[in-house]
């Protein structure tokens, strides 16, 4: 593409010449018609890369949509063998196996996630009302269960009862406590506090460890932004570095923000909700 505006350039300016005696030509209309050249690449360039960007989510994102079916038939089989009396070689083994399925389905939620931002569709949310107590008290236990070396303790207060999504808070929960995990201080615990107001809910995930530097704090939401300041490209997910990032696009979803602060005693990621947004909440597919 930008060959053929190369060609149109020069071939229009040999005519150019050529119809001009010497000395009659004017530079003025010579400049504009190379700047308005130049305008037409830009512009060019800029759509055929914003397709190929929108046909790849496209891609990635039917990709990760036929990947689901496979991955629940997996899933449910390894949940099946679990259920058996097997010898404990073989209950590790299939322990181990459902540990990476999940991680695996993980994966592909947060990559349908992430292309669905990057569509401009945003996150998809089904609220009902929900105990959000209940629910994180639920996603806590599995990941102590995974990072059991590690301690994480839970506090609530007030009421905690909201027309929430329930899925989506677990991912949101989960990715800011993983966070927390591989950023923060291994001996040191990761404090969960779910506090109920009168019309929305505060959640904070705290840790000790490396501070982030206050430059950083504003992009840290962006893909893959939290893995490169600490020098690797795996993120705070162990997959794509989409955690924080989808995690803020979750609060969005529900009409909340989520804000980051850290000093040499601790990093703190709060968020902020609302205990109802009927009216903008988006229906999930």
């Amino acid at each position: 593409m930008v060959a053929e505006y190369r060609a149109l350039r020069a071939s229009v300016l040999r005519l150019w010449a050529k119809a001009c005696e010497p000395g009659a030509g004017n530079p003025q209309e010579m400049i504009r018609f190379n700047e308005a050249i130049d305008q037409a690449i830009v512009e060019s360039v800029s759509y055929f890369n914003g397709q190929v960007d929108n046909d790849r989510n496209l891609m990635l994102g039917m990709l990760g949509h036929d990947m689901r079916n496979p991955l629940n038939v997996a899933k449910l089989s390894a949940k099946y063998f679990q259920t058996l009396t097997l010898d404990h070689v073989y209950t590790a083994a299939v322990s181990r196996l459902s540990r990476s399925l999940d991680l695996m389905s993980s994966l592909v939620d947060d990559l349908l996630d992430f292309n669905r931002t990057k569509l401009g569709l945003g996150i998809a949310i089904s609220p009902s009302t929900i105990n959000l107590a209940d629910v994180f008290a639920v996603e806590l236990d599995q990941l102590r269960a995974v990072h059991s070396e590690r301690q994480i303790e839970f506090y609530s207060s007030g009421e905690l009862t909201g027309f929430l999504d329930a899925y989506r808070l677990r991912r949101l929960l989960g990715n800011l406590v993983l966070n927390a995990l591989e950023h923060g201080t291994p001996n040191s615990p990761v404090y969960v506090r779910l506090t109920g107001l009168e019309a929305e809910v505060v959640i904070t995930v705290q840790n000790r460890g490396p501070v982030i530097e206050p430059s950083m704090l504003g992009e840290i939401f962006q893909p893959l932004k939290r893995g490169r300041e600490h020098g690797n490209d795996s993120g705070n997910d162990g997959g794509m570095g989409l955690g924080l990032h989808i995690a803020r696009e979750i609060a969005r979803a529900h009409g909340g923000n989520i804000f980051a602060q850290s000093d040499e005693s601790q990093t703190v990621f709060a968020v902020r909700l609302p205990k109802s947004r009927t009216t903008n909440a988006v229906k999930g597919i």
